[in-house]
């Protein structure tokens, strides 16, 4: 719930089955597993640097909002 409400505060969104960060080059999604208690991220890029962009954002602000909890 943290990250969802974190990222659709800054980024544009797509909250259906968890929440997905849109990038003009890219996305990332945070999602619950349907299978374990765990995230599921997912990323893609229009290119390599881009892609270990977008994953260093989110996983960044995840570790952020991790430490708060």
């Amino acid at each position: 719930q943290l990250a969802q409400s974190y990222f659709s505060q800054h980024f544009q969104t797509v909250d259906v089955d968890g929440v997905r960060v849109i990038f003009p080059d890219g996305w990332g999604l945070v999602r619950a597993s349907n299978t374990q208690p765990i995230l599921v991220l997912r990323f893609e890029a229009d290119s390599p640097e881009r892609l270990e962009a977008i994953q260093g954002l989110i996983q960044g602000k995840l570790e952020e909002l991790r430490s708060r909890i």
